[in-house]
């Protein structure tokens, strides 16, 4: 009995730890990020990278994604600020999807630098077959704008933990 109860302690922590997180380094060099193992990169036009979520099932439609874009512009940060992209933000995500609403505004800080956060449901233009919930995180950081979207099917909400550590994960460089 001894043996048994001994043997669960030592797997005990390697279940309960389980989940492996790789790291990603930007090839253009502009940020590091973690993602769980099972989770798959990708980089896509523009240099965005996109982390995609594992499949929930045979009944799963929607492949939950972070995607992260960088943008360089000499003014980001210094003579445009953060606060400064709304409304406009906001009015932009109107145009772009249908039955849009947003679910909150806020800001706060990413990588010790000011960023904003907005949360919002919708039916994209380009696929109209699903509402997306998106969590958009947007940050200027040495001149450059930082993107980071979680886009999931808006009724799972199984992934939004996870979604959260890559995104509070992500370092600038």
């Amino acid at each position: 009995m001894r043996h048994y109860l001994f043997a669960l302690f030592i797997i005990f922590p390697v279940l309960s730890f389980g989940q492996q997180w790789k790291s990603f380094t930007d090839t253009a060099g502009k940020f590091i990020a973690k993602y769980p193992s099972e989770w798959v990169n990708k980089i896509k036009e523009n240099n965005r990278v996109f982390f995609t979520s594992p499949s929930d099932g045979d009944a799963d439609i929607f492949l939950e994604n972070i995607n992260i874009s960088v943008t360089t512009k000499a003014g980001y940060g210094t003579s445009l600020k953060v606060k400064d992209l709304f409304p406009a933000i906001t009015d932009a995500l109107k145009e772009q999807f249908n039955e849009f609403t947003e679910e909150s505004q806020r800001f706060f800080k990413w990588n010790n630098a000011d960023a904003a956060e907005i949360t919002y449901t919708g039916y994209s233009k380009l696929d109209e077959s699903i509402k997306v919930r998106a969590v958009q995180w947007y940050c200027f950081y040495r001149s450059r704008l930082y993107i980071a979207t979680f886009v999931a099917e808006a009724a799972n909400a199984k992934h939004n933990n996870t979604a959260r550590k890559i995104m509070n994960g992500i370092l600038f460089k």
